[in-house]
């Protein structure tokens, strides 16, 4: 292991990166040679040796183990080349507070690649505390708020829309700026580690960004869409009564709420209770999550080897592969024109005038139509839901008088009229793409959502590092210039109505919703938190490997439990500031890696471009006007990514058969519920009895469960994790195991991106 005497004089000895330095020695049995460099030595904050070893550069060359017999037994052996230490002599080291920062390239950076030539010389490595200098510091922060701009705007979007909370417009874009101006907020605690007594922190104290989780989007969708179908404690007796209207699901009237005109159904003339508004089931899953965070705080003080034997890769994996299966459903329904009008694609829209009379025959009027009898009253009738029935009028116009009956329906459905012989004229359009309403499914529809995937494929080919780390808003911002210069028969995509009404300055709690308790969604959303801590993990241990600081001892620690503790505390904040919970992302660990830029100034910076967005309202008003479609197409490759990163992890656990059935088992329940819902939505658990409010309150808690794909997943795969036995491997599965191991450094690590 000692080098050549005579070389020593001009290169010094190099040592393996197998020797794990972050470590001290006498935790690394059979690393022969580090007692060498652990006498005298300092480690800095990258957990890197100097003093004496600040000669040795860490080679990137795996040692190879062979064992000899020197007649006192066998002994491992770390066979260390020294040639490869040589190449990797050049090797950056993180720079230190201390330390002069060299100017950064920027044409590394800036520059575009071309397929068929290698890149330019990487930047040098900056490391946690490097002082870099502000304009390189503005620029790497705002790469850091682009990588994490897709995910923080798209939640709101997708809880807000015509299909579940029915919000208007003014607060769809109150959402997204509050998700934007938390995001800064609670970044920067995350960034700067606060310190308290006992070692206890408060963050991790490098880049990790934080924004709204993925994980809560299905939980909040169905719990919105079921808690809306529930009698709130408010009285009425026409649906003009319910001040807290629901918004419009169809134009004129998308992102309007006129109590009377909009929410047509929600007062239940039975009971005589309005049923819940958007914003009261968002403010309930708001304050379920308020209180759902304790659990999060909590793990934070729980060893992490603990939380790993409660949580490992199948229960985990499955939970994030399901999670990018079912919002992948989100994405395409977006892609195709818009989540309401794919859920009504198969209903038919007729609009019937019968027995046009001449004259006022308005007191005389005989009609003919399938709602006689009070078939169509809402919440009584047989049709109530399906067809809605205006009575006799005169038109003094035509001097004629006759009804309107008009039918949403299947073409199946008794006593509703057939759909009309044109299935053009008669499908449920789409609204949600400015002033062009075409059919579900349209070709300019899934065009316009082509072009973002395009341009996310010629960024990966030709785009420089800063476009790589940004590629998925570049990619939505082509799509919306290109929806914004294209018309269809005169009629935009893309109108400024929004953008100018919108007022340029806003803030938390500008709109407010009613916090309350969900008992229903309380075991979903725990559910949701174990995840999120997992999530966390890995994401704090993808960050320490990529900023380069230490990966073990008491300093980790702290950072994991520092990570850990803040990700619940911001989900409480972002609760109380009427934003959805938030976690720990991962995108930053690849801007990082990519960048080579770990200093906290970036993240600073970041926190500072996500803030200033925020409260700029107009912003929020901007992206409000993206089409569905343009929208889809970016999300559905977001979401895709989700789905991979669950794939990935779950391959580390597949080399037994016990790890395997679980994930089967666990897929095959919340797959098939992610590709067809109406499983459990149609008729599984009807219930009759409203009064019993109890019973109701179970059932819905159950079919929250069993209806959002991640936690039915999560649920069969935690069950099955429990009350499975453990198998004895062979050797053939221990060896598959080494080997996936091997080949995946971040083996059990849950470092996946969101």
């Amino acid at each position: 292991l000692v080098p050549d005497r005579s070389s020593a004089a001009t290169s010094p000895p190099r040592i393996p990166q197998a020797y794990n330095t972050h470590k001290p020695a006498s935790e690394s049995k059979n690393h022969i040679g580090c007692a060498m460099a652990s006498s005298g030595t300092n480690t800095h904050e990258a957990g890197r040796p100097e003093s004496l070893a600040s000669n040795l550069v860490i080679s990137q060359s795996p040692p190879v183990e062979n064992t000899i017999n020197d007649g006192k037994g066998d002994h491992n052996v770390l066979v260390v080349d020294f040639e490869q230490g040589e190449k990797d002599a050049k090797a950056e080291v993180p720079h230190a507070e201390s330390e002069e920062v060299p100017e950064f390239n920027w044409s590394w950076l800036c520059m575009p690649r071309m397929p068929w030539s290698s890149s330019s010389q990487p930047s040098n490595f900056y490391g946690v505390n490097a002082k870099i200098p502000l304009p390189v510091a503005l620029v790497m922060g705002f790469q850091h708020a682009l990588s994490m701009m897709g995910g923080i705007i798209t939640p709101p979007l997708l809880i807000s829309g015509p299909l579940y909370g029915r919000l208007s417009t003014d607060e769809t874009q109150y959402l997204l700026a509050v998700g934007l101006i938390c995001s800064g907020i609670l970044s920067f605690t995350q960034i700067y580690q606060l310190k308290f007594p006992r070692g206890w922190v408060l963050g991790t104290g490098f880049i990790s960004v934080v924004g709204t989780s993925f994980v809560f989007v299905p939980m909040a969708q169905s719990h919105i869409k079921i808690m809306m179908t529930n009698d709130s404690p408010n009285s009425c007796s026409k649906d003009a009564d319910c001040t807290m209207a629901w918004g419009g699901n169809a134009a004129p009237y998308v992102g309007i709420a006129i109590p009377g005109v909009t929410n047509v159904g929600q007062c239940n003339t039975v009971s005589g209770k309005c049923k819940y508004s958007g914003q009261e089931a968002y403010g309930a899953f708001l304050g379920t999550a308020m209180v759902c965070s304790f659990l999060q705080m909590f793990l934070s003080f729980v060893p992490r080897r603990i939380l790993r034997r409660m949580l490992p890769n199948c229960v985990t994996g499955v939970c994030i592969m399901l999670l990018g299966l079912g919002l992948i459903n989100s994405g395409f329904t977006n892609w195709g024109g818009g989540t309401f009008c794919s859920q009504h694609a198969d209903k038919r829209q007729i609009v019937l005038s019968a027995n046009v009379l001449p004259g006022d025959r308005s007191k005389s009027y005989v009609s003919k139509s399938p709602c006689i009898n009070s078939n169509c009253v809402p919440n009584k009738g047989i049709l109530s839901g399906v067809c809605t029935y205006t009575a006799a009028t005169y038109n003094a116009a035509s001097n004629t008088t006759s009804d309107k009956t008009v039918c949403n329906a299947f073409s199946s459905s008794p006593g509703a009229f057939p759909p009309t012989t044109d299935p053009y004229k008669s499908v449920q359009f789409c609204t949600g793409n400015g002033e062009v309403i075409l059919p579900y499914g349209s070709a300019n529809y899934i065009g316009l959502g082509i072009c973002v995937f395009i341009m996310l494929v010629f960024i990966e080919m030709f785009g420089s590092p800063f476009m790589r780390n940004c590629q998925v808003i570049i990619a939505l911002i082509f799509g919306y210039i290109i929806a914004a210069g294209t018309t269809k028969d005169g009629l935009k995509y893309v109108t400024s109505a929004k953008i100018d009404s919108a007022p340029w300055v806003t803030f938390c709690w500008v709109h407010t919703f009613p916090l309350s308790f969900s008992a229903s969604s309380f075991v979903p959303v725990l559910i949701g938190y174990l995840i999120c801590s997992i999530e966390c993990l890995g994401d704090i241990i993808a960050s320490a490997e990529a900023s380069r600081v230490a990966e073990s001892g008491p300093e980790f620690d702290a950072r994991i439990q520092g990570g850990l503790l803040v990700d619940g505390v911001n989900s409480l904040i972002s609760s109380l500031a009427t934003s959805m919970p938030t976690t720990t992302y991962a995108q930053n660990n690849g801007v990082i890696s990519l960048t080579k830029c770990a200093s906290r100034r970036a993240g600073y910076c970041a926190c500072f471009w996500l803030l200033l967005l925020g409260v700029i309202a107009k912003f929020s008003a901007i992206i409000t006007t993206i089409p569905d479609c343009v929208l889809g197409g970016m999300t559905s490759y977001l979401f895709a990514n989700v789905l991979v990163s669950g794939i990935k992890i779950l391959a580390r656990d597949l080399v037994d058969r016990r790890g395997r059935f679980i994930v089967v088992s666990a897929v095959m329940l919340g797959g098939g519920v992610a590709m067809s819902p109406n499983w459990v939505r149609n008729n599984l658990w009807l219930w009759d009895d409203p009064s019993n409010t109890t019973g109701l309150l179970f059932r819905d808690a159950v079919m929250l469960l069993l209806e959002t794909p991640c936690t039915m997943g999560t649920v069969v795969a935690l069950i099955l994790h429990a009350i499975l036995p453990y198998e004895t491997k062979d050797q053939h599965e221990l060896a598959e195991a080494a080997r996936i191991a091997a080949r995946d450094p971040g083996h059990g690590h849950g470092d996946e991106p969101k």
